[in-house]
């Protein structure tokens, strides 16, 4: 078989269809070609089709960050990974390296083996979520907060200190909260729906508080100085509380834009404040990613970290439009949507 099916975004604020490409011949030296078994959908993927992004120039693209699958072959200089090996990885928006489709290329830096107890859905529930969890955590700054730049294991250790994790059932959330424990945190305190509260206090969460109660509360319910406030969301209320709640020697990390009012910046001026992009393949990135993807196989290999939970949405690539809705229209919570591209017809 010479052709595979991919799920191209045809323009700026296109559709997404699914069209046949060529499988790629030849894979670069250092890169590794792989079977896409499970691909999961983030919002960055409607936010593409509605908005655009700064890094896709050309159309169509095909788009997709999270992937599990399984190494078809390797690249010259490739000696890590073998045919047949079962591999988590991040994708990109290019029409390689996107995840909606049977095959992608990868550069092998950027991959992680993953244990035969995890399926593909759960594998392909890790890549994003996890990289910009453990990109705002670990890594130096200004990427991160610097708390484990080396990766080191054991992690260093930060007994007696608090952190937050606004949304903590997001899936940033949950890799956040199990971060932090092994991180050592004394306090991981976690704003999240209630029917969520006992998954999260299994991740290690030491502290929930339903998100039915108003943001702007949390001050009054939380003891002592907070060393790290994650918002998880990325709405404006929850960034203004980020940057509010943390301590002068902490700071405060949001994984979308900044959106606090001037006000709100200026209040918080003293403290840090900082965006994560859960990508390995941006500029300035790829030093701490090669280190973070060995992290990520050992983490799991040692059952550290537990995969999102997760749904399988049937038709393969012909189903990512009507999950991508479900996301935009919040509709999904606790979990991660997943498609098979193999299930794919045409």
């Amino acid at each position: 078989m010479s052709t595979q099916l991919a799920l191209h975004l045809e323009k700026h604020q296109g559709d997404f269809v699914v069209h046949s490409k060529q499988i790629p011949k030849s894979v670069p030296p250092g890169e590794v070609l792989i079977k896409v078994q499970a691909a999961a959908l983030n919002p960055s993927d409607w936010k593409l089709q509605e908005f655009g992004a700064p890094w896709v120039k050309d159309y169509p693209v095909i788009s997709g960050t999270d992937i599990a699958g399984e190494i078809q072959d390797v690249g010259e200089g490739v000696t890590r990974f073998k045919k047949g090996d079962r591999i988590a990885t991040q994708g990109f928006y290019a029409n390689d390296r996107g995840a909606f489709q049977e095959y992608a290329v990868i550069p092998a830096d950027f991959v992680a083996k993953i244990p035969e107890t995890l399926t593909y859905e759960q594998g392909a529930s890790i890549p994003v979520g996890f990289v910009a969890a453990i990109t705002a955590l670990f890594a130096e700054k200004p990427l991160g907060f610097s708390l484990n730049p080396e990766c080191a294991w054991p992690a260093p250790q930060y007994a007696g200190h608090t952190i937050v994790v606004i949304g903590g059932s997001t899936s940033v959330g949950q890799y956040a909260i199990q971060l932090s424990k092994f991180l050592g945190f004394s306090d991981i305190v976690t704003y999240a729906s209630q029917k969520h509260h006992a998954f999260l206090v299994e991740l290690g969460a030491t502290k929930c508080i339903d998100r039915a109660v108003p943001l702007d509360a949390l001050d009054t319910m939380i003891t002592g100085p907070v060393k790290v406030a994650f918002d998880c969301v990325g709405s404006k209320e929850a960034q203004e509380t980020a940057t509010r709640i943390t301590s002068a020697d902490g700071t405060a990390i949001t994984v979308y834009f900044d959106t606090r009012s001037e006000e709100s910046k200026a209040a918080g001026k003293d403290k840090p404040f900082f965006l994560v992009l859960g990508s390995s393949y941006l500029p300035g990135h790829e030093e701490f990613g090669v280190k973070m993807w060995l992290t990520i196989e050992r983490l799991l290999k040692e059952g550290v970290i537990k995969p999102n939970r997760y749904e399988v949405i049937p038709g393969g690539l012909n189903g990512v439009a009507s999950g991508l809705e479900r996301l935009k229209r919040g509709e999904v919570s606790g979990l991660k949507l997943v498609v098979r591209p193999h299930e794919t017809t045409q």
